[in-house]
This record gives C-alpha cells, sequence and structure tokens, in this order.
C-alpha cells in the first residue's frame, strides 16, 4: 500500500514537533499474530485488546522509500533499487485495553542496513478500519539508522541528526484483519522524522497521538 498524505496534526506543530524531511517506508504482507497478556498466541481482542500484536517476515515486501522535503509537499520516490530487497522485519506493539504501551520495530534489507525504533508509550491505540478490520497508529522515538544510506538511498539527514536521543516519528498499520486464532498478513506506512530543534516533553507527544499524525488524502492501492 502506497499512502499520499498531508501530516496534519505534525504541521500544525512544525515550529517545535516536527522538521523536515520525512522518509517513509512503505511495507507489505509481513506477519503479524496477536498474543496475550502472558505473551502466549491468541485471538485478536479488538479494541480492547491486552497484550501484544508481534511482526514477523512473512512475505514482506519492501515496497519502497519516499521522502517528503518540505512540510506540505509531496513524498516523492527515492527510487530504492530492486536489487536491495527486505531480509528481516521485527517486533511488536505492547497493548493493555487498546491503548498503546510500548514496543519497537526493526527492519533490515540484504545489505545489512537497517533501521530500528521503539514504539512510544501513551501515543496511540486500536481502531476499526474503514476497509476492514483493525487499524493501529502510534509515535516511534529512539530511532536509528546503522549508518548514512539505506541501499542506495542516501538518508544522511537522519542518520547526521539522530545523535544519542535517536530520531522521532510515527507509524499507520493497515489491512490487520486477523483470523481466530490472531494472525493475519498486514502493511505498515512507517515514517521517520528529523529531530526538533525545540525538543517536545513527553506528555506534549502523547498528545499529538489524538491528531493520529497524518490525513490520508489519496490511496493508491497495489495488486499483489
Amino acid at each position: 500500500m502506497r499512502v499520499v498524505h498531508a501530516v496534519v496534526g505534525l504541521v500544525a506543530f512544525a515550529g517545535v514537533a516536527s522538521a523536515s524531511p520525512v522518509l517513509q517506508f512503505d511495507v507489505n504482507s509481513f506477519g503479524t499474530q496477536a498474543r496475550n497478556a502472558a505473551g502466549a498466541n491468541s485471538p485478536f481482542g479488538g479494541l480492547n485488546h491486552t497484550g501484544s500484536v508481534a511482526f514477523s517476515m512473512g512475505n514482506g515486501v519492501l515496497n519502497g522509500i519516499f521522502i517528503q522535503n518540505n512540510v506540505g509537499d509531496p513524498f516523492h520516490n527515492a527510487n530504492l533499487s530492486s536489487s536491495f530487497t527486505m531480509t528481516g522485519f521485527t517486533g511488536q506493539v505492547n497493548l493493555v485495553n487498546g491503548m498503546v504501551t510500548g514496543g519497537s520495530i526493526t527492519i533490515t534489507i540484504n545489505n545489512g542496513d537497517h533501521y530500528n525504533c521503539d514504539i512510544a508509550s501513551g501515543s496511540g491505540g486500536v481502531s476499526t478500519y474503514v476497509g476492514g478490520g483493525w487499524k493501529i497508529e502510534a509515535l516511534t522515538n529512539h530511532g536509528f539508522f546503522g549508518d548514512n544510506t539505506f541501499g542506495n538511498v542516501s538518508v544522511s539527514p537522519w542518520f547526521n541528526s539522530q545523535s544519542v536521543n535517536g530520531l522521532p516519528g510515527h507509524f499507520l498499520q493497515f489491512n490487520f484483519n486477523p483470523n481466530a486464532s490472531g494472525q493475519a498478513s498486514s502493511d505498515i506506512d512507517w515514517f521517520v522524522d528529523v529531530p526538533s530543534l525545540v525538543p517536545l516533553p513527553p506528555a506534549v507527544w502523547a498528545g499529538l497521538s489524538t491528531l493520529a499524525g497524518v490525513v490520508v488524502v489519496r490511496r493508491i492501492r497495489r495488486g499483489r
């Protein structure tokens, strides 16, 4: 799934909460498994799920990397070479009564380049998805690239600014429609920002989650 969007929530706070450019990972068809509070595989509890949703490679593919150079501009294709393929996608979203309480995500491609981040507690939750099933969205923090390129794509603006605190961002999880065992194939649009020049306290970042981070203005579904 490729999402072209306006970052409404973050644009409203562009002077303090977010800075350009923004990088997007578009990942499709990775595996998800709901787990209960004890960490065992379980059915998904919907809006009130307590436990986690774990990510795995499954049949996952990295459809591309997209970059927005300035707030309000469209995202453009960074032209990740087809020779670079996703070889790992792991992590989980932790939930209590449908609210995000933490987690992490890591993506790796076949030359060893990777990006990993934490999921910010109290920054999002489960909601119904208009196409059926569920959607989970939240803010991320402590994001780190291994070096200043990801495949053939330069990620210097992010790598050079990540410092010891890492990078902020957010994600949208679509098409999470688990079966009776809590399993599903899912798509995610995952965004990485450069840090703001004016750091925000955690409570303000949590408040931004009510804005969801993005409003979709055009969605292009790709055939599988």
